[in-house]
């Protein structure tokens, strides 16, 4: 569905703008995928390789078994509710008949709502919103978008055959763009693994001290050399091009690692800002209060043997990312202009005209998963974007191939870590994680043992089976950062491909791997039950907090992480007088910002800075603001409600650091909780 909607218009797009260079990151193994369903036979309903929403999009309403019909509700509105249901008519009417799903009885209750005609509406508007912005004003989703309701079995086929069209189109534009130079494609390692982890799984303790390591050690080196190599000559295969540059998986980086992206011959690479901070500091070397240094390319190596690398701003991609979905596109692609140009002036008033010419901002993020929560699937942010780009003479895009190393720019040794808080924590050192890496440990141990009994079919069908099982995104749901309603599925999967290791060598798998790692995920969020006051001077303040509203800071719409990722959970109540709130971070508030904005009438903004104290922009004796951090990683804030107390209760929490925003709560949107009364 990313493919129909993003894919496709992120590189469409630069047609119309021919000054902006970009560079377009892929994944091997979502390459394969692509490939996979553009078998002949998947878009006929013939069989092929079809995902479990495609088959269940293919088949007539008038045959749904009662399962068929709770898997309707629980895939077919998976899809941004405000930017992607809400939009169009018929699908929020479908939406607003089938209600909130709590459990097995609101479904029953939804299916009575729901005619055959009405789910063939619903699996038409579900693959219908997922076609991107580009080509839904051609035929024949323009005349979908113009009938609205009642549509035939016919028209669904149509619909589902035509989007193969749109996944066709992928490669080969991606292909013309880089050749004529307006775009260049870098690579991820094939299977998306945490290279750092793969060499040696003590980088993740030497990433974070206080990291607590699995049982067993995994050093598999010439995984991580394979990962990169095959990843290479299958993207060459695609594109008919060899990608000079690579964004290691999630940022990740270490000596190890960096040395097998040299010994491919790999020309760039990029990473955070953060590891770059800490390896500077690790070295002793001064850094401005700034960090302008962020802003150069360095060379890691010895000798010869060298790779360019690239540190991320970190707060611009952010702004992309999880902030400017919430502006309109003519103020957020300002905000972005002027933050550049800012950028731009403070280079030139601490550097020589030559230095400067080797100046540069890298921007990266996931360059899928935000647009879903932009108006018009981000395209009337990035076209204003681009136009202002293209016609600012103080700015230039430019290509990583492009970006000369200044001299003295060297660096002999890199602090391991990866994008998120410069270390490794989301894939290892939680016990659902290293639970994971120890039954890893395991299949990889026995496939050495077996390696030369067995025949080079088998043992090439184990090896790949490896290989999948090192992809990081089974380690991305482990734990307690994520959650997903599809978190069992991955770790089902996980677990499936490591069986079928032992499998293919000719032997059962283990019985620890029927039993799932992942346990029964926890309550998101929870409403206040009883009135609230504490008193913010008890030490034993947990207690006082018993009956309070709790929500944890997790990611539940996708694989996107703020940088920042401070704030882990939030508490929140209220008496007859005051609203109460409490912040858990995951480390002590130092040179942060935190500004809570209470939504609700009358809106309230609260900035806390490292005293703590209480600004407001709106000023008035009925309110009074208390607060103290009462210990080094908790916030607590009292607020008087004045002369009326509201039943309902909006709010935001933002992390701000030298203005740039960190982290948020939620990540999208508002939190709302109702008030005791």
């Amino acid at each position: 569905m990313h493919g129909i909607k993003d894919y496709w218009d992120m590189v469409r797009i630069l047609d119309d703008f021919p000054k902006i260079k970009q560079t377009f990151n892929f994944t091997p193994s979502l390459l394969e995928q692509l490939q996979e369903y553009l078998s002949p036979k998947n878009w006929s309903g013939d069989g092929g390789t079809l995902d479990i929403a495609y088959r269940l999009s293919l088949k007539n309403p008038d045959l749904f078994s009662p399962e068929d019909k709770s898997n309707a509700f629980k895939t077919f509105f998976l899809a941004n509710t405000e930017r992607m249901i809400k939009r169009y008519p018929r699908y929020a009417e479908l939406m607003s008949m089938r209600g909130k799903i709590n459990n097995d009885r609101d479904i029953e209750n939804a299916v009575r709502n729901f005619s055959p005609q009405d789910f063939r509406d619903l699996q038409v508007w579900w693959n219908l919103a997922w076609v991107g912005e580009y080509s839904r004003f051609d035929p024949p989703f323009k005349r979908f978008l113009d009938k609205q309701r009642n549509f035939s079995e016919p028209e669904k086929l149509d619909l589902l055959k035509s989007q193969s069209q749109i996944l066709r189109k992928i490669i080969p534009h991606h292909t013309e763009a880089a050749r004529r130079g307006q775009i260049e494609i870098s690579l991820s390692p094939f299977y998306h693994p945490i290279l750092p982890l793969l060499c040696d799984s003590g980088s993740g303790a030497e990433a974070n001290a206080n990291t607590k390591l699995p049982m067993n050690r995994f050093r598999q080196p010439d995984d991580a050399f394979e990962q990169i190599e095959s990843g290479l000559g299958y993207a060459e295969k695609m594109f008919g091009i060899r990608p000079k540059g690579m964004w290691p998986s999630e940022g990740s980086v270490s000596d190890s690692a960096l040395e097998m992206i040299i010994r491919n011959r790999v020309a760039w690479v990029a990473t955070d800002e953060l590891i770059l901070r800490k390896t500077f500091q690790e070295a002793g070397k001064e850094i401005t209060n700034n960090f302008i240094e962020k802003y150069f390319a360095y060379s890691f190596g010895k000798g010869k043997s060298r790779v360019k690398i690239f540190f991320r701003d970190h707060g611009l991609s952010d702004l992309i990312g999880f902030t400017y979905s919430s502006m309109s596109p003519d103020d957020a692609a300002n905000d972005m202009v002027s933050r550049l140009l800012k950028i731009r002036h403070t280079i030139q008033s601490n550097f020589d005209g030559e230095t400067r010419e080797f100046a540069v901002v890298p921007i990266i993020l996931d360059g899928e998963n935000a647009w879903e929560f932009y108006q018009s699937d981000g395209k009337d942010f990035l076209r204003t974007l681009y136009y202002k780009l293209s016609n600012e003479p103080r700015l230039e895009t430019v290509l990583p191939s492009e970006v000369k190393v200044r001299r003295g720019n060297n660096l002999d040794h890199i602090c391991p870590g990866s994008w998120i808080n410069g270390d490794f924590n989301i894939w290892i050192g939680h016990p659902e994680n290293n639970k994971a890496w120890d039954f890893l440990f395991q299949a990889r141990s026995f496939y050495e043992k077996m390696s030369n009994s067995i025949p080079a079919g088998a043992k090439a069908k184990a090896y790949r089976e490896i290989k999948i099982a090192e992809g990081s995104d089974w380690w991305w749901w482990y734990g307690d950062e994520h959650k997903s309603p599809q978190a069992n599925e991955f770790d089902y999967l996980f677990r499936y491909h490591l069986k079928q290791v032992y499998i293919l060598l000719g032997t059962n798998p283990p019985k620890e791997l029927d039993e799932p790692i992942k346990k029964k995920a926890e309550q998101l969020s929870q409403q206040p039950v009883r009135m609230i006051s504490p008193s913010f001077d008890n030490p034993d303040h947990e207690r006082e907090w018993h009956g309070a509203g709790a929500a944890e800071k997790i990611e539940t719409g996708g694989s996107m992480q703020m940088t920042g990722a401070l704030v882990k959970r939030i508490y929140f109540g209220n008496d007859q007088n005051k609203l109460y709130l409490r912040i858990d971070t995951a480390k002590g508030i130092s040179t942060e910002q935190i500004r809570i904005s209470l939504l609700s009438n009358p809106k309230i903004d609260l900035e806390i800075g490292t005293d703590f104290v209480f600004r407001s922009e709106r000023h008035s004796r009925n309110f009074e603001f208390a607060g103290r951090c009462l210990i080094s990683d908790t916030i607590q804030v009292a607020i008087n409600f004045g002369e009326t107390k509201p039943e309902e209760v909006a709010l935001t929490i933002s992390i701000y650091d030298n203005g740039n925003i960190i982290d948020c709560f939620p990540t999208q949107g508002a939190f709302k909780f109702r008030t005791v009364q």
